[in-house]
C-alpha cells in the first residue's frame, strides 16, 4: 500500500478525472479519497479509494493507487476457514478473498500512472470492480456451497457463457511471435497463447526437460466464469511438485505482498489453490461481452511482470516459493 498520505488534489491524472466524472451521477457516499457504496439487503458494503503514492519516491510515474474493497456481511454466507479462502481464491474476481479479523473480504488494486497510455481500459478496470466486485464476489462465494447453489447464482446474473465471435487466431498467432521475438517459449491455439518464464537455470521449456523450473503462463479467450460469463482467463502455473505443505500461506502471502507494490502490474487476479491438486498459482478473470482488441497481449504481459517479480524475490532453485 501507498506510505504516506498526500493532499490529493495536488495531483490528478487522467485515469483519476475519468473516474470520478462516471461516478458523480452516482448517489454514493464520499469519503476520504474515494466512495463507499452499502448494498441493499446487508450483502455487504463496497469501497473504492484512490490512494496518493508517497511523494518522496524520486522518478516515481505512480500517481495513485486504486484500492477496490469489498467488505462481506457474514449473514447467509458459508463459513471459510484458511484454506477455503485460498481454494476459493482460484474463481475470484476483481481481486484476491482474504480474511480480516474471521470476515470475508476481497482486496483489488489498479495503479496509477501520470501518463497512463491506456487511461480508458485503466478507469474502465477500475469502475468494473467498484461495481462488480460485490455482488459476483459473494455469488462465487455461495457457488462453493453446493451444485445447485451454483445453478441458482449464475442464473441470478445470466451473463453470457460465451462471445458472438471468438478472438481472431491471427491475433493469438501473432500475440505468440511477440513473446518469442522477446526470448520465451511461447505457442497458441485457436482460443489460448501460452509462455513460459524461466525461474533458475537456462532451460527455457518444460517441454524439452519436464524438470526445468519454468512458470507456465496462459492467457486463455472467450471462456466462461462460473459465475461471471465470458471473458478473459490467466493463469500462472509454478513447478511445485510436490506440493508445499504451508500451501494456501503461500497464497495468502503473495497476495499480501502484492498489495504493499507500489509500482507494479493491475491486482485484478488471486493467487490461490487450484485443482486438482491444490497446488499454489495465480488467476485472473476479466469478464467481457465479446473480444477487446489486444487486451489478451496487456494481460499475457501482465502476467510475465508478475511471475519476473515472483522469480526475483521470492523463488529458491530447487526450493520453491521461499518466503521467510
Amino acid at each position: 500500500m501507498p506510505g504516506s498520505l498526500r493532499d490529493h488534489s495536488a495531483v490528478t491524472s487522467e485515469v483519476e478525472e475519468r473516474i470520478h466524472k462516471a461516478l458523480a451521477r452516482h448517489s454514493l457516499e464520499r469519503i476520504e479519497h474515494g466512495y463507499r457504496l452499502v448494498h441493499p439487503q446487508g450483502a455487504g458494503t463496497s469501497i473504492l479509494r484512490l490512494l496518493p503514492a508517497s511523494p518522496d519516491r524520486d522518478g516515481l510515474q505512480v500517481v495513485s493507487v486504486a484500492e477496490i474493497v469489498a467488505e462481506y456481511n457474514s449473514a447467509g454466507l458459508p463459513s471459510f476457514h484458511p484454506t477455503g479462502v485460498q481454494r476459493l481464491n482460484s474463481w475470484a474476481v476483481h481481486g484476491a478473498y482474504h480474511l480480516t479479523d474471521g470476515h470475508l473480504r476481497q482486496t483489488a488494486q489498479y495503479s496509477i500512472y501520470s501518463d497512463e497510455p491506456a487511461a480508458h481500459l485503466a478507469a474502465q478496470s477500475i469502475l468494473n470492480a467498484f461495481g462488480g466486485q460485490l455482488p459476483l464476489g459473494r455469488s462465487t462465494a455461495l457457488a462453493t456451497t453446493s451444485a445447485a447453489a451454483l445453478r441458482q447464482q449464475r442464473a441470478h446474473h445470466a451473463m453470457p457463457g460465451r462471445w458472438p465471435k471468438p478472438l481472431d487466431e491471427a491475433a493469438l498467432i501473432a500475440a505468440t511471435a511477440t513473446l518469442q521475438q522477446r526470448g520465451l517459449a511461447a505457442s497458441n491455439n485457436s482460443t489460448a497463447v501460452w509462455a513460459e518464464l524461466p525461474l533458475s537455470g537456462d532451460c527455457p521449456s518444460r517441454s524439452i526437460d519436464p524438470q526445468a523450473e519454468t512458470a507456465l503462463l496462459q492467457v486463455n479467450t472467450g471462456v466462461p466464469h462460473p459465475i461471471a460469463g465470458a471473458g478473459y482467463l490467466a493463469t500462472i502455473s509454478l513447478p511445485l511438485t510436490p506440493a508445499p505443505v504451508d500451501r494456501a500461506e503461500i497464497c495468502a502471502r503473495l497476495n499480501a505482498l502484492e498489495g504493499e507494490e507500489i509500482d507494479f502490474v493491475p491486482r485484478l487476479g488471486a493467487w490461490g489453490l487450484h485443482t486438482p491438486d491444490d497446488l499454489p498459482g495465480y488467476s485472473c478473470f476479466i469478464p467481457t461481452a465479446e473480444p477487446s482488441g489486444a487486451l489478451h497481449m496487456t494481460i499475457m504481459w501482465w502476467c510475465v511482470r508478475r511471475a519476473a517479480w515472483l522469480r526475483d524475490r521470492f523463488w529458491t532453485a530447487k526450493v520453491g516459493v521461499s518466503l521467510r
